[in-house]
């Protein structure tokens, strides 16, 4: 990604829409569900296998509103730490690079001498290596916060790409239209396929979780940025003190 809005996009396009997505599940499957009531006698015997299916599509589905709801909770934090990452290169990093100051061939440099021009000589040289060694730092928090920002991305998109495929099952089984004949099968075969589904989903929202966890981890090697010996007592080297 090239830019803080590019990456927010991304995320706002997985977002976007996931409460239709659910709201839409959850009409359907109990569209389906008054369907089958309404021939319940009809199916008599049927409904012993029918019941127990319709009990894991909506346990399934229930999983799918959980992470949903979390989701949608945690969306204006993930923004932020988009935006904080680029904010840390554009507003800390680069500025700070514009700071260092190489001595050259000067008419201060050529002319000046004495325990004054040793003495600035030294804090010239002590400032450079701080403002070097706060923007290495500003990069690596600004990666720290990209990686953080960019597997919550991964994992909005993984999350909306389910809720898709969630619906796109309830809308091929059709059991709301389905037949008496063809309920048994319709309600069997969606079981069967969201059950698939979801548990892959899942697979795959637990690994990014790791992966997530493992850029939190970090923030001990985040901490160990405070101590450097070009920030003498985590601090500005000073060239007047008084």
């Amino acid at each position: 990604m090239s830019s803080a809005g590019e990456l927010t996009n991304l995320f706002e396009r997985g977002f976007q829409g996931l409460e239709d997505k659910a709201r839409e599940c959850g009409d359907r499957f109990n569209a389906g569900v008054d369907h089958i009531n309404d021939w319940r006698f009809v199916l008599g015997p049927a409904m012993l296998v029918i019941n127990p299916a319709l009990d894991a599509i909506g346990e399934a589905m229930q999983k799918l509103f959980k992470l949903i709801r979390t989701a949608v909770e945690h969306h204006t934090p993930v923004v932020s730490l988009i935006l904080q990452s680029f904010n840390w290169v554009e507003n800390v990093q680069q500025p700070m690079n514009g700071l260092s100051h190489v001595p050259g061939d000067t008419y201060l440099a050529a002319r000046w001498s004495g325990e004054a021009a040793a003495v600035y000589s030294q804090k010239l040289s002590a400032q450079n290596d701080a403002m070097n060694a706060i923007s290495t730092k500003a990069d690596g928090v600004s990666k720290w916060l990209m990686d953080i920002a960019k597997y919550n991305v991964e994992y909005m998109t993984e999350l909306s790409k389910m809720a898709t495929e969630f619906l796109g099952a309830l809308v091929t089984a059709a059991i709301e239209g389905a037949t008496v004949v063809g309920i048994v099968f319709s309600v069997k075969d969606l079981a069967g396929a969201i059950g698939n589904l979801v548990t892959q989903s899942l697979n795959n929202l637990v690994g990014i979780a790791k992966r997530f966890v493992e850029a939190l981890s970090k923030v001990r090697d985040l901490l160990s940025m405070t101590t450097d010996k070009a920030l003498p007592n985590q601090g500005w080297p000073q060239a007047v003190k008084g």
